[in-house]
């Protein structure tokens, strides 16, 4: 069995100029983790979900490698974390578009897939080796579905 077999075709995408705000309440609406990003061409250019809003709620020191273990001069309160993510919420994606994920082919086996999704814990890109154009998604939701089905 192979990617093709189960992958959701047409999936949800952004564009690379929708915005942060508007990505965030559909990603809150449709309680995906991530949204492949597509060119005009359907082209793949990265992934934007929760961990990208995660990142720009704390300040960049804290998420380098040796970042700071406490944020004294944060806030600890809804309040606060709203305010960082308003400052951001009419950017473009494209501006945090995360360009570091897996991808699978249509060819790709399933059993490769399955060890993708635990490793990254998010969907996984269908995308042409040679065009790079997404044909579609595999979930653990959509694996997950059709075991217990």
């Amino acid at each position: 069995m192979t990617c093709s077999s189960i992958m959701i075709q047409n999936p949800v995408t952004f564009l690379p100029e929708l915005t942060v705000g508007e990505a965030a309440q559909l990603l809150v609406a449709r309680r995906f983790r991530s949204v492949p990003v597509v060119d005009g061409a359907g082209k793949m250019i990265g992934q934007f979900g929760v961990h990208a809003l995660m990142r720009l709620l704390v300040p960049r020191i804290a998420t380098e490698r040796l970042g700071l273990p406490h944020l004294p001069f944060m806030q600890d309160d809804m309040d606060d974390l709203n305010r960082r993510l308003r400052r951001f919420s009419n950017h473009p994606v494209s501006e945090y578009v995360e360009h570091d994920y897996f991808v699978v082919h249509p060819d790709t086996p399933l059993t490769k897939a399955v060890l993708s999704l635990y490793h990254t814990h998010d969907n996984l890109p269908v995308v042409d080796r040679n065009t790079g154009q997404l044909l579609g998604i595999v979930s653990y939701w959509d694996i997950v579905q059709r075991l217990v089905s």
